[in-house]
């Protein structure tokens, strides 16, 4: 069980498992946070690096 919270509405919801595409099932925000569970794959979001392209004259 899997226990998630939106950090736009600050719904809680429990799911069995991960679907494809996690989403919350009030405003259907993409941004959520595990709350209980396993953790899933993939690196957390401070851990991502971005690249931004440089200005070109």
């Amino acid at each position: 069980m899997l226990k998630f919270r939106c950090l736009n509405c600050s719904h809680e919801f429990e799911l069995e498992e991960k679907p494809a595409a996690l989403r919350c099932p009030k405003c259907l925000s993409r941004f959520v946070q595990l709350l209980e569970g396993k953790p899933l794959k993939g690196k957390s979001w401070g851990a991502k690096s971005f690249s931004v392209p440089g200005m070109k004259k």
